[in-house]
């Protein structure tokens, strides 16, 4: 997340409200602190992005 706070300029303090929200939302998934994985689309997040018309690969870019 480091880095793409540093491609995009958002603060990490910004990203990280983000994806915690995102996650409560079930839209997407990561580990935690002690299991750090990549993160990933979860179904419904995935059904939201086909709705905009966008595909997962084109549309964001996930970072662990």
């Amino acid at each position: 997340m480091i880095n793409l706070s540093r491609e995009t300029g958002v603060p990490l303090s910004t990203l990280k409200l983000n994806a915690r929200i995102l996650r409560e939302l079930n839209l997407i998934s990561y580990g935690s602190v002690g299991e750090r994985r990549h993160a990933e689309v979860e179904p419904v997040g995935a059904l939201v992005l086909r709705l905009m018309g966008a595909t997962e690969q084109a549309k964001i870019r996930l970072y662990d």
